[in-house]
């Protein structure tokens, strides 16, 4: 009966964090930039520095110290993850202009034809549409629900937008901890978890696992 309670305690804990990365991979995600520019367009002595990984208790996934082997395969998978990140980010600065272009502004005075006219009018869709609040007391009090089943959420640190990609809505604590609803949700609040106990913004380099799940953060 123990070793049946102990496997179950395992299985539960996987299921909570399903794809939590070693210390030593998140460190080197907080510190890429600065590895990058340290090295120089050098090549990386591992075996040096497995010494001071060890020293500052960052390990490898089996929460060992790292070898040289090891912490170099960890530097290429940081690698990929950060040029999927960069990629996304370059995707969403080209769609943000191409809407851009494509709904040009009417409310420049040259776009203005000659006349009188009366008060403007809002259009039956801007009437209809909800008045999305500001801040999570104001979702509180008019009944919304933290949820992107209303497009956006805010939080007290960030705002949570659904992009078209997304295929189910998410609900979100007031400090913007994501419930883990599904695996990729469960992903995301791993590494929200991981923030926060490394003293880091609970959505500090988190936007691929938001990009996963359909979603946009934006900090307050």
């Amino acid at each position: 009966m123990q070793t049946h309670a102990r496997g179950g305690k395992t299985i539960l804990a996987q299921v909570e964090r399903p794809y939590e990365r070693s210390s030593l991979f998140e460190w080197l995600m907080t510190h890429h930039d600065e590895m990058v520019a340290a090295a120089g367009g050098r090549r990386i002595e591992w075996s040096r520095l497995c010494a001071e990984f060890a020293k500052e208790g960052l390990t490898g996934a089996d929460r060992k110290p790292a070898n040289a082997a090891t912490a170099r395969k960890i530097w290429q998978r940081v690698r990929k993850v950060r040029a999927r990140i960069e990629a996304l980010r370059a995707a969403e600065r080209v769609e943000r202009e191409r809407r851009a272009a494509a709904t040009p502004r009417r409310d420049m005075p040259s776009q203005f034809r000659k006349g009188d006219y009366g008060p403007p009018l809002a259009t039956t869709a801007e009437a209809a549409r909800p008045k999305l609040p500001a801040t999570t007391v104001e979702q509180a009090s008019r009944g919304f629900q933290l949820s992107t089943a209303e497009g956006v959420v805010v939080t007290r640190v960030s705002r949570v937008f659904k992009t078209e990609r997304a295929t189910q809505d998410y609900v979100f604590k007031e400090d913007g901890m994501i419930a883990a609803t599904t695996a990729r949700a469960s992903a995301l609040k791993g590494k929200q978890q991981l923030n926060v106990r490394g003293g880091r913004p609970i959505n500090d380099l988190a936007e691929d696992y938001y990009a996963r799940l359909g979603l946009r953060s934006e900090d307050l």
